[in-house]
């Protein structure tokens, strides 16, 4: 079937709007691929003339993106990093690159590394060196060393392009063997009396026991008996073996709830401070951050999906 080119617009404008949607404003698009403002603002203008309906809405602290804007950016930024791959494997001296990520043990064990197999099939010229590091500050001063990183933080100081994966919903889980021999702590009722989980040395902005139960309407006393441990991996799989209640992200647990060997006590809490987060260092290898990152989000869009059905 030939191609009618008339219903394809320019392919600088199709890039122009991408950047100008990632970054926000027309300034920064304009910097990053070394044109003027007003290029682009001029190109956009003609991508949203061709299409005959408005992409952008213009605000006096940046870009906002119109519903079919965000339709329409679907589309354009998968099509680019199609168009951008296949380009790359055209090149005879293209030699597989490597992209050093830096994420979380939680992020890793629970979610990434039982999910390798399928990105190095969809990505085989891309080498993933994983780094972990529990206690990531985003920040321009700290971005030499990682080209992707996951981490966790308050929602209110994350910049417009890092891209949010899991939203704060927090559920307390034990094993079934655990809560066959205590079927009252089902009520909660007795919570602060049984054996519980919790993170030592925590960041104040982590959620914790107390947080929680403040969130949750409950009474916050001090656990009786609660087991302190290095790191939140360390906490679910003592969960797992039956050593006490833990308090978990529901995107750490759901398939361990799925398969039976963990049992959920309560429903998710939604909270609204903090989120998990994935973000790209500037200088590094742009194409191969855009595919990590589209992939990632793609598998956590599909696993919401399932979750909901």
């Amino acid at each position: 079937m030939p191609i009618n080119n008339r219903t394809i617009p320019s392919l600088s404008g199709l890039i122009l709007f991408e950047a100008s949607s990632r970054l926000g404003t027309f300034s920064s698009a304009a910097e990053e691929l070394c044109v003027t403002p007003t290029a682009v603002s001029k190109q956009i203008k003609q991508l949203e003339n061709f299409l005959n309906t408005q992409l952008f809405i213009r605000k006096k602290n940046g870009l906002e993106l119109t519903q079919k804007g965000k339709i329409y950016l679907e589309t354009v930024s998968s099509t680019l990093l199609t168009l951008a791959e296949a380009s790359q494997q055209m090149n005879d001296e293209q030699t597989p690159c490597a992209l050093d990520l830096e994420i979380g043990t939680c992020f890793s064990h629970f979610w990434l590394i039982p999910r390798l197999d399928d990105f190095r099939d969809k990505h085989p010229d891309i080498t993933l060196n994983i780094n972990i590091n529990n206690q990531r500050n985003i920040s321009k001063e700290s971005q030499s060393d990682y080209h992707v990183a996951f981490y966790y933080g308050p929602v209110e100081t994350v910049n417009k392009d890092h891209k949010l994966l899991f939203k704060e919903r927090i559920l307390l889980v034990c094993s079934p063997n655990f809560l066959s021999k205590r079927p009252t702590i089902q009520s909660l009722d007795t919570l602060w009396e049984i054996p519980l989980l919790g993170l030592k040395n925590a960041p104040n902005f982590w959620e914790n026991w107390q947080s929680w139960a403040e969130k949750s309407g409950i009474e916050y006393q001090i656990p009786k008996n609660e087991i302190q441990m290095e790191d939140q991996v360390t906490v679910i799989h003592a969960a797992l073996n039956g050593a006490g209640v833990a308090m978990a992200w529901d995107w750490q647990v759901d398939e361990f709830i799925k398969n039976g060997q963990l049992v959920a006590l309560n429903s998710a809490i939604e909270c609204d401070s903090n989120a998990f987060f994935l973000t790209h260092n500037e200088t590094s290898n742009q194409q191969a951050s855009k595919h990590f990152i589209h992939w990632v989000t793609e598998l956590v869009s599909e696993q919401k999906k399932q979750n909901t059905v």
